[in-house]
Formats: C-alpha cells, structure tokens, sequence
C-alpha cells in the first residue's frame, strides 16, 4: 500500500508542478480598470465618451460573470517593463484573456486625435480575428514618448458563456512564447489522453469488457470538457472548423452533455454502485438525465432558433450548471462511502476525480463570480485523473486474471475431487456388479450343471449333447396326492422344503446332480455332462441314504411319508430349453425306465 501511496504523492505532485511552470513572465496587468454598464447594448461610442466625461464609469472587476448587458470598460495601459529577453520590441499586444465573447470591440487612438476601431468576436469566423490567437488579442501602439494609454473595450455574451476579462499587456514575442509554451503543455495532454484512449479501445475490441469502452467514452469526454473549459482546441478551431463559429461555441455547451453521462456511467459501474447504494444511483442517474435535458433544450434553442432571448439561455445554462455542479459531488459521495467500506476501485476513483472535481467546481464557481482561477490547473489535474484512472483499470485487470487463475486453480481441484469420487464409486459398483454377478454365477449353478452356463452360444441356448452311459434316480412318495389334499399348503410347502433340501445334500455327498423336482417327485442324475465309471453305484447309494433319511424323520415326526425310488442306467440325450426361462433337462428311454421303475416300486421309511 505504501509504494502505491507514493506513486499518488509523485504523480500529482508533477501535475501541480506542470501546472505551476507555465510562466507568465513579460506580461502587465492593466490598470484603473473602469466600468461602464449598457443593458440595452444600444450606446455609441460617442455617448459612451460622453458618459466619461460625465463621471459614468466607475472603479470595478472585469469579470462580470453572466449578464446579457454590454460593457464599456476604460483601461490606462502601461507598457511592460522591458528585460534582457525582449529588450527593443516596441509593438505590443493587448490580451482580452478571453475566447468566448459573442462581441468584442477595441477603441484606441489613432495618434491624429481620433480613435481606431477593431471588431471581432465568437461570432464571427477565426479568420476575421485581429491576430491568429486563441483569446481575442489586439495589436496596439503608445504615442511617441508615452508610457500609457487609455483604450475603451466593449464586451458582450449574448448567450450562455460569461463575462470574464483578464487583460493584459504584451510584447509580441513574449506573448508568442507564452502560447508555445502553452500549446506544448496541450500537446502533452492531449497526446497523453489519445495513447491512453487508443489503447484501452484496443483493450476493449479484443476482450470485449464494457468497462474499457466506458472508459474511453468518459476519458474522451472529460479531455473535451477540459479543453471547452480550458481552451486547449483553439487550434482545432483554426485549423479544422476556422468558418463554423457556432459549431465552435456549441462545443462549449455540449461538453457538459457527455461529461454528465459517460464518466457518471463508467465511475458507477466500476464501484458497483447500483449493488452497494441503489437510492443513491437512481438519485445520480436522474440529475444525468436532467442535465441531458437542460444542455439537449439550450443547443436545439441556440442552433434552432438563434433569435431566443440572451435571458432564457442564460436561464437554461445556469440550470444545466446547477445540476451538473450536484450531479458530481453525490456521485463522490457514493464513491467516498464505498472507499470508507473498504472497496479498491472506489479508492483509486477518489483519488483519480477529486483533484478533477474540485478544480471544475472551482472554476465554474469563480466563472460565474468573474473571479476564475488558473485554468492550467483543470488541466492538469484532468491529465493526473486520466493516469490514476489508467491504473486502476489495469490494477483491476491485474486482479481479475489473479482471481481467474484462482477460480481455475479451484475449478481443477474440485474436478479433481470429483474425478476421484467418480472413480470412488465406480470400483464401488464394480465390486458391486462382480458381487452380483458371482451370486448369479451362483444361482445358475445351483440349477444348471456347471460346464452348461459356460458353453451357452450368441442364442442363449446350450448345446444338446447325447451321453453313452449314465444313471437315472427317480424319488416319489406313496399316497402325497391324498395327503396334500387335506395338509394346509403352508405345511405341504415346509415339509418338501425340508425333505428336498436333505435330499440335495445328500445328492451332493454322493456326487450324483439334481435335475428338476415335480410335484413330490425328485429327480437326479450321475454320470453327466462328465462320465464317470461309477455313476450307478452313485445313485444307489443316494437312493439307500435318502430311504435312510425318511425312515429315521418318521420315527420323529407327526407325518410319516413312504418314499419309493426308481434307478435306471443307460445312454440318453441332455440340453437347455425354454426361451425366457431356461432350463436343463434329460430325456430318452433310460429316463422313460427309471420313471417306470420307480412307479412299480414300493415305498420304504414308512
């Protein structure tokens, strides 16, 4: 913070110092300034040497401020003093200090004890000027052997701009340098303003960021109003426009237009003004809107209707004045709470327009007074707010890549997290899916014999197979129709679910595998899909146990069941059938036997 302190302190202290070097050296003020008011602008110069002869004038300030009267003023001229610079020029230059009088007319003698007259004024064309200069300057001559002079001006402002006179008094060269001098310090300026505009234009063609645009909008109006106010393109009116004097004029006027929109525009979106302080930007932007109406009503009068009284556009101007000198200390206001509260940009705003600000107030106050200040300070503290200004949008640019690189930097981190969670979960469900595909691996399995699954083809359908040799086991228990029809289901249901579960266990301790139950009929097979030499023992000794197994349950158990079973050994045929339900059957006449086997059989266990 300390070195952008610093920075302020060194910058504006170049500033004041630019605007404290011009120098002012080899000029006189005049003296015994005398007045003379004309309400009606209707007096001669013969009745206004009447008047002084009468004691009319009368001791006063060449400023006069806003008035629609004519002036007579009688000044004694004094030469100036004569230096080593300049020291035998003996023509000299009479400087209204002045370039927007609507009428201007200088009385000298012409040495034959009459007077010489030279008109000119902001109505009239540049090159009717009586010298090429920016104020209204008047080439003059003392009689021989004289040191003074007494010359009579006549002044009007007929429309918006006051009347304000700093005369003095000139050697040519001395004058020519001055302007140089002048001229250099605008050059500067303007060359400052027009690098800054050209390039934050370029900044905004290229991002597109409607902040640089506004900026250029509002740096572009205030050069425009620094140079209505201050007179810095009255060589833009020789060189470009030197036969448009109302263009010229109406350049004055409009500066209060632009500079009470787009810098207004610009300093409250760059503070966030409408977030921060919603009253106030509908406050600010109703005074833009009023200003734009007052200065739009006082150039379509002043280009429309040229015959409009000098009253009623004073009236406009004074209100438009009014309103613009309000519309800037709110907007400050607002800016000043937002820098209390802690915001950067609301700082940088400060310090880049309250050096501007004050400067405009204080000119227009003392403009209308008749008491201006320097007006090389207005211009200058408007090229100090054009550097700050600069800085603070490439300070906030500088902040935005920062804070973009660190929403980048989070973006990727949280990406990264997400990644990671998304892989997180997607083993999850892996191992999920594996799990379930195991259990229905498993299912399978237990229904199917284990090399079936794994031979199924694109159909879904395993292939059929014929086997050479292999053994049937058929169980049945005598007399289950009659018993089922009295037994609850429920208890039908537990007693198979108990007596089949035994039986697959038993079926695979003897290495024999089931192939479907039906009704109360259970059904295995030995020796399938791989041969083995002793599926029949196999079966037989499944069959023993399962007799074994009823026999000893009855000797326990309220129902006694008598289980028949039938075996039979042979070649037959095995395969998958079904189309939604798949299922593993045996067929051919070993099965055909067995059934019959069984069916003739008697039951045991009972």
């Amino acid at each position: 913070m300390f070195p952008m302190v610093r920075f302020f302190q060194v910058l504006l202290a170049m500033c004041l110092w630019c605007a404290a070097a011009v120098p002012h050296a080899h000029a006189q003020q005049l003296l015994d300034a005398m007045l003379l008011e004309d309400p009606s602008g209707s007096m001669t110069f013969a009745q206004v040497l009447q008047a002084e002869q009468a004691g009319r004038f009368k001791p006063g300030s060449p400023n006069i401020g806003l008035s629609t009267s004519a002036y007579w003023m009688r000044f004694v001229v004094r030469a100036p003093t004569r230096g080593p610079a300049y020291p035998s020029d003996p023509s000299l230059w009479f400087d209204t200090g002045n370039r927007t009088l609507q009428e201007v007319t200088l009385y000298q003698p012409d040495g034959e004890g009459g007077w010489r007259q030279t008109a000119t004024g902001a109505n009239q064309p540049f090159g009717l000027r009586p010298l090429p200069t920016d104020h209204f300057v008047f080439p003059i001559a003392l009689q021989d052997g004289a040191d003074t002079a007494v010359l009579f001006l006549r002044v009007r402002s007929t429309a918006f701009m006051g009347i304000v006179i700093q005369p003095k008094v000139w050697q040519p060269q001395a004058y020519l340098d001055q302007m140089e001098w002048e001229r250099t310090g605008w050059q500067v300026y303007l060359g400052m303003a027009a690098a800054l505009a050209s390039l934050y234009l370029l900044l905004w063609l290229y991002l597109r960021e409607l902040d640089h645009l506004l900026y250029v909008l509002s740096l572009l109006s205030l050069v425009w109003a620094t140079c209505s106010a201050v007179g810095g393109y009255g060589a833009a009116y020789a060189l470009a426009w030197p036969d448009a004097p109302r263009f010229e004029q109406s350049a004055w006027v409009a500066s209060l237009l632009v500079t009470g929109i787009f810098p207004v525009l610009f300093v409250a979106r760059l503070i966030k003004l409408r977030q921060r302080l919603p009253r106030l930007h509908a406050a600010v932007l109703c005074l833009s809107g009023l200003n734009t109406l007052a200065t739009s009503a006082m150039l379509l009068l002043f280009w429309l209707r040229p015959g409009t009284s000098a009253a009623l556009q004073q009236q406009l101007f004074m209100a438009g004045l009014a309103v613009w000198q309000m519309l800037f200390p709110l907007l400050l206001g607002g800016v000043a709470h937002a820098a209390w509260r802690g915001d950067r940009m609301a700082r940088f705003v400060l310090a880049a327009y309250v050096p501007t600000m004050l400067a405009s107030v204080w000119t227009s106050v003392e403009n209308v007074r008749g008491l201006p200040p320097s007006l090389s300070l207005v211009m200058w503290a408007g090229a100090f707010e054009m550097m700050v200004m600069a800085l603070a949008l490439a300070e906030r640019f500088h902040f935005e890549r920062v804070d973009t690189y660190a929403a980048r930097q989070s973006l990727l981190h949280s990406l990264r997290v997400s990644e990671q969670e998304l892989e997180r979960k997607v083993l999850q469900r892996t191992l999920e899916l594996n799990a379930e595909d195991k259990r229905t691996k498993e299912l399978v399995y237990s229904i199917l014999p284990m090399e079936l699954p794994g031979k199924r083809g694109s159909s879904g359908k395993g292939q059929p197979a014929r086997h050479v040799s292999a053994t049937i086991l058929f169980t049945e228990f005598e007399g289950f129709d009659a018993l089922a029809s009295t037994m609850p289901a429920h208890r039908m249901a537990a007693e198979l679910q108990e007596m089949f579960a035994a039986f697959d266990a038993i079926a695979d301790e003897c290495g024999i595998r089931k192939v479907k139950t039906i009704n109360d009929v259970y059904l295995a097979v030995s020796g399938l899909p791989k041969p083995c030499a002793d599926h029949a023992q196999r079966c037989v000794r499944a069959g023993m146990k399962m007799i074994a197994y009823i026999e000893q349950r009855n000797r326990h158990h309220p129902f006694k069941w008598s289980l028949v079973v039938g075996i039979h050994s042979g070649p037959l045929a095995t395969g998958m059938v079904g189309k939604r339900k798949y299922a593993f059957d045996i067929w051919g006449d070993t099965v055909t036997i067995a059934s019959h086997m069984e069916n003739s059989g008697e039951g045991a266990g009972a």
